[in-house]
Formats: C-alpha cells, structure tokens, sequence
C-alpha cells in the first residue's frame, strides 16, 4: 500500500451546515480515473458512511505524484435518520485509490484553521490524529427550545398552507375563464396540455391550482392521500406478530429473493404470509381496492419484505415494533446509486430525503461491499448483514443446473452440441423511458464467424431495451434472441462464455466460473454518466476490449483471462454453501421473536 497524505484545509460549521474541504497528495497511477474519499460519522451508537465531492484530481507536471481536492457540505441533521441531537460524535476519513483503501487515514492540518467561537458545535483536532471530535455543547440545554421552534413553525406553516388551499379555491372561476381562453389561444397552457376540450380545461385548472397553492392535484394525488389516510386509520389496529409480507412493484410472482426465502421460512410453523406483488403499484392507475389492502397490512405485519425501491413506503411513517427488510435484488456492488450518486452527493436537500434510510436490515453479498449500500441506502453500517444473496443458492443445486441444461437444448435442438456465448449487455440512457443500445456496435454476423462456427449465440438484451439486434438469415439457426422470454440465471446455466460491458451480471457468471469478455466500446461516456464504486479496469473479472477489432481477435485467440474470476468471487461472495436463504430467513425469525 502507497502512503498518501491527507491536509485538513478547513472545517466550518454555520448553523447545522458541516463544511469539510480537504486535499490528498500521493504516487499517481493513469489507471486510476475515479478515486474516492468518504466520511464516517460516529455517534457511539451508529457509524454512517457519506461520500465526499472529489472537486478536482490531476497528476503533477511529473506524472510522479497527485493532487485531489474535495469539498463537501453536510446536513448534521440528515446525517443519523429519525435521531435526535447527537451531544458527541467522531469524524474519520477513508481514502480509496484503486486496490488501495485506507480506512481512518492519518490527518494533517493547516495551522491557520478557525472556528466560529459562536457555533453550538465545537470541533477538537489533533496534528497527526485519525479522529476529530465535533460536541453540540446545546444539546440537552436546547433540545426543549427547539421543539418549541419546530412545532411554532409548523403550525404557521400549516395556517399558511390553508390560507392558500383557501385563496386558490375561490379564484376558481378565473381559473376557468382562463382554462376556456387558452383553448381560444388567448391565454398560457398548462405544459404538455393535449387531448380534448374538457380534458384540456381540467388540466389547466389543475395546473393553475398547482402553481397557486403550491400543492399538487390530481387523481395520483387524491389515491396517495387516501392511503395515507386508511393506513392511519390501520394503526389503531394490533401488529400480527406472526404476519410476514412480502411487498414488490418489481414482480407480479413469487420470484427472486422472495421466493427463496419463503420456501425457507415455511419450514417454521405458525407465520402467516401476505403477498402484494403489483408491478403497477407505482402508478397512478392502482386501484382503490389495491391502496386499501397495502394499508392494512403495512400497518399490520410484522415483517415487511421488499426487494427494490418502493416510494410508497417512504409517504408513511413506519410503526414501532415491525421491521423492514430490504432484499435488494442485485448482487456485488458496480454502478453507484441512491446516496451515492453524484447529484446526490451535491445537494443539501437530497441529503435530508427519506428513501431507503426507513430499512431495519438490508442484505448484501458480503461484508467487502456493505459499507457501499450503507452508503448508497443511507443507512447506518449496523443496518447491513453480509448474509449472500438468497436467489444465488441455485447456482449451488446440481440438479437444477441438470434439468434447465436438458429443458433448454430440447427446446433449442439447433443448437445442441455447440458452446454457448451469451451477448448480456446493459441499457444505455436515463432509465427506462430512454434506455437504448447501439446494436450497431455488436455485429452479430462477425462475431459467429470468430468463433468459426464452435459456439451458437444467445442475445439477452435489459428489459429496457426496445430494439434489438438483427440477426442474418444465414445463421438464424445459431443465433438466438432470448431476451423477452427468458431468465438471464437460466441462461448462465448453459453458457461457456458471456460478453457484456457494465452489467451486474457478472457477479452470477462469476458463480459458475464462466469466462467473461467485457466490450467496453464507450467506456470514458459511460464513466461521465454513471460512476462506478470500483475502477472498471481493476475490477472485472475478464479481459476488456474496446472496439470490434479487438473484441473478434480476442474471440479468436480464446483470450479471457478466467485466471481472474478466482479472486472475483471469492472477493465479494463471502459464503459460496447456497446457504444465503436460510441466513436470511434466520435473520427474519430473529427479529420477530424480539
């Protein structure tokens, strides 16, 4: 490990605003793109990761050394969710720099570093130490006072927030007699205004009422408050404590994480399970009968099951004495997200959101990795449990892999006797609405004569993805396109060779031992894009080519480098037994018994 230097070049706090600006100097490396500096805070109780802005890094003159800036502003409020004032907490640095990841990194500091003698904070450092000490000497004497505060401005808030509703109310005719000029074009629209003469008229009025009360209308508007509402309502009523469930707008079926853990769970006796799997629940068009349903038992389970984002989770305050758990379907940790997300990590507002920080428990695949989701949760490091990940104890089945090999090649004979490459790229773009792949950039006939005829080739593009690549008659009994009806885990069960750029699934193919070739033709626009949590080049476990030259001479030459898939695994699997859904279903068991 290379020794860096950390400076302290200043610490300010102004109200509840911590300003953290730092620098780092060390030997540089040109494979290192992104590196990464976070702070722990640590109030004796919980420890939370927050990344840093890195502002600025370059090599000196020499190309010998570097330099890194970073800066960050935080929300001392936001840091510990649902915690009151903390009296007393510890900050210390980690430092990542490709391989190299130095936790508690030494601390120098510059000499002239003031602080405000006004602040309720009070910051003690020491030249050479790990650790600054930051007490809020206001703590218990203000904690009193600053209830007071809040609930005073809540409720002038809420006074104001009904003066407007009210306001807005009466202005309702001009509303209207506008609504009606702006169909004669003699007034401004609502944006994206379109349809008929009477929805045209509704849209205004609820458009203008919007912008008036700052508040929103409308049918999505109207279901979310009646949820909140009967799950209210719902609370008065006792928690089953024997009451699990499982709750997803990801799937419609019992699959992935929950239904592994479900088998496991069914093996105890006396739980009563409820299924709500709605891949509709997100939007405006679920039923009343659905929210009414979703109420009743958030307010009434014991254990809530999850297995992705679920932002109607988050309008609800949870009860005190059920558990959320979160199953996040993905493995390993690749592309940043959540808290960890550049826009995130710039704005203060972010800070204080509520998304994720209600879990109880979230699981991950090991302890390597946990205080990447912790951050990327924004929870608390305790909050994470390296269990593995329960849908992976199929590619420890023998008998499974048997039986979806046989199943496979009777229904694809064309292809029985020949190797398999899978093409599994990820989706290009903003998120689904937008997702796209440039398939030009795969040419599928190319590719099936690198390989001189010894593999067939199955194309399993993101469910994002709307078009796909075209395949040549000549070879249409070779190449299949599997990616709308097909489970990619089935497919790595009869794969010898996977191709993909950015996508998580090389953590499954690394179960099997599959060797991977990662086409990484847009690798600097996908960096811009998208951050990774480790440097793409150091991280996969394959060979990494990054144009179609290179990718068909590889095919040719068999070149893939497996050597590396060892380490890979066993780097962020922490148990390879199959054993993930019995741990997490223990874990479960544990907290109702409690």
């Amino acid at each position: 490990m290379k020794d860096y230097t950390l400076t302290i070049l200043g610490i300010q706090i102004v109200e509840n605003n911590l300003t953290v600006e730092a620098e780092i100097q060390g030997c540089y490396s040109p494979s290192i793109r992104s590196p990464k500096l976070a702070l722990f805070f640590d109030n004796g109780q919980e420890i939370r990761r927050v990344p840093m802005q890195i502002i600025s890094y370059y090599p000196e003159a020499d190309l010998q050394k570097f330099v890194l800036f970073a800066e960050h502003i935080y929300d001392l409020n936001s840091i510990f969710f649902d915690t009151v004032d903390t009296a007393e907490f510890s900050l210390y640095f980690e430092f990542i720099y490709g391989e190299d990841r130095i936790n508690k990194i030494p601390l120098n500091f510059q000499k002239e570093l003031k602080f405000d003698k006004n602040s309720k904070y009070k910051v003690y450092i020491c030249e050479g130490s790990k650790v600054i000490k930051i007490k809020n000497i206001s703590c218990n004497a203000g904690n009193n006072l600053s209830l007071s505060l809040d609930l005073i401005t809540s409720f002038l808030r809420g006074m104001w927030d009904l003066c407007l509703f009210c306001i807005t109310f009466l202005l309702t005719p001009v509303f209207i007699v506008e609504g009606v000029l702006e169909q004669l074009h003699c007034a401004a629209s609502a944006p994206k205004n379109k349809g008929g003469h009477i929805k045209r008229l509704l849209n205004h009025i609820r458009w203008r009422y919007g912008n008036f009360s700052r508040m929103e209308f409308g049918i999505r508007r109207g279901k979310l408050v009646f949820f909140i509402n009967i799950y209210k309502i719902m609370c008065l009523r006792k928690i089953k404590q024997n009451r699990v469930l499982f709750l997803s707008n990801r799937r419609d079926d019992l699959s992935g994480n929950f239904e592994f853990v479900q088998k496991k769970l069914k093996e105890y006796d006396d739980l009563e399970f409820v299924y709500l799997l709605d891949s509709s629940l997100e939007g405006k068009d679920y039923k009343i009968s659905t929210a009414f349903k979703l109420a009743l038992y958030l307010a009434t389970s014991k254990v809530i099951l999850v297995d992705d984002f679920f932002y109607l989770l988050y309008e609800i305050q949870k009860r005190k004495g059920t558990y959320l758990f979160q199953l996040w379907h993905a493995c390993g940790a690749f592309k940043t997200f959540g808290f960890s997300r550049s826009n995130v990590i710039k704005s203060r507002k972010k800070q204080a959101e509520k998304y994720h920080r209600t879990y109880d428990c979230a699981i991950v695949s090991s302890k390597e990795i946990s205080d990447f989701y912790a951050e990327g949760f924004g929870l608390s490091l305790e909050k994470i449990k390296a269990t593995g990940i329960p849908r992976t104890d199929i590619f420890f089945d023998a008998e499974y892999k048997k039986k979806t090999r046989r199943d496979f090649f009777e229904k694809y004979p064309n292809i029985q006797g020949k190797k398999i490459l899978l093409f599994a790229p990820t989706f290009r773009g903003s998120g689904k609405p937008k997702a796209t792949f440039p398939v030009s950039r795969f040419d599928l006939k190319s590719v099936y004569e690198a390989l001189a005829g010894e593999y067939a080739i199955i194309i399993k593009h993101h469910p994002f993805v709307k078009v796909k690549n075209d395949i040549p008659k000549e070879y249409e009994k070779y190449i299949v396109d599997l990616s709308d009806n097909s489970e990619i885990n089935d497919l790595l069960f009869v794969s010898d060779l996977v191709i993909t750029d950015y996508s998580s699934v090389v953590f499954e193919a690394a179960l099997l031992d599959i060797p991977m070739l990662f086409y990484a033709f847009d690798l600097h626009e996908y960096l811009s894009k998208r951050g990774f949590y480790y440097e793409y080049e150091l991280f996969v476990p394959g060979k990494i080519v990054v144009n179609e030259e290179e990718l068909l001479e590889t095919l040719r030459n068999k070149d893939f480098q497996e050597e590396k898939i060892q380490h890979f695994k066993t780097r962020f699997f922490d148990h390879l037994d199959g054993g993930s859904s019995q741990r997490v279903a223990d874990l479960i068991i544990e907290k109702m018994k409690s």
